[in-house]
């Protein structure tokens, strides 16, 4: 899925959950999203088998650097196989390295020029033909259409966060996959830090959400094949 941002401003009337500062620029905040897709996609590039998650994060933090942004507003959360399936909090067991034929995904938030970049998504390394690489693909596919159709329902600007959510859940549970419910919420994001705005979720949101306000964020499990997927950006 390639990432499609949107630099028009929100169709609602600013509330105090969704403020943001006198010099907030959509704009900024669009160029923000898409220099932090370009070092989640370097990153991506600079994985193999072999690597710990450890030594990833490594990585990331050389490119974070590389590309202008002084620090991040989240840490990375880069998840390699079984990890997959943790949800934002959970620890990853640190003895899990990038396997040959494996599902990653990565998760990043650096901030650039005082705005906050996050985006996330789900890739695969190997054979596509094996009995993984088919699980993997299923997942993955079905994390970014599951994505795909809530962002839609989203910008049609009728329908408030529990009601997105419910709407993911229900998309997960007819492929056969687990939504996860802790974590994966959706957030505010602008110029750093969104908190003193709002740190709620967008799961919780009881309005119908703003255009450039807010991450959306979907996560599923596959139970079965022991490995998830994730997809998140600005909405």
């Amino acid at each position: 899925m390639e990432p499609v941002i949107s630099p028009e401003k929100p169709s609602v009337k600013e509330r105090s959950e969704e403020r943001v500062g006198s010099g907030f620029r959509p704009e900024e905040m669009a160029r923000c999203q898409r220099k932090t897709w370009d070092v989640l996609y370097q990153l991506r590039d600079r994985l193999a088998p072999g690597m710990s998650e450890a030594e990833a994060t490594a990585i990331y933090l050389e490119l974070q650097r590389a590309a202008g942004a002084e620090k991040y507003w989240h840490p990375p959360k880069i998840r390699f196989g079984k990890n997959t399936l943790c949800a934002f909090r959970d620890p990853s067991d640190p003895e899990v390295r990038l396997q040959d034929t494996d599902v990653f995904f990565l998760d990043i938030g650096p901030i650039f020029d005082g705005y906050e970049g996050d985006c996330g998504q789900t890739f695969f390394v190997g054979d596509t033909n094996s009995p993984r690489g088919e699980a993997a693909r299923r997942v993955i596919a079905k994390c970014e259409e599951i994505f795909a159709l809530v962002k839609a329902r989203f910008r049609e600007g009728r329908t408030n966060g529990p009601k997105l959510y419910a709407y993911a859940e229900e998309l997960a549970v007819a492929a056969g996959y687990e939504l996860v419910g802790d974590g994966a919420n959706g957030h505010r994001v602008s110029e750093f830090p969104h908190a003193a705005y709002f740190r709620g979720p967008l799961r919780g949101f009881a309005r119908v959400p703003a255009l450039n306000r807010w991450i959306l964020e979907i996560q599923v499990r596959d139970r079965k094949n022991n490995i998830g997927a994730f997809f998140e950006e600005l909405v």
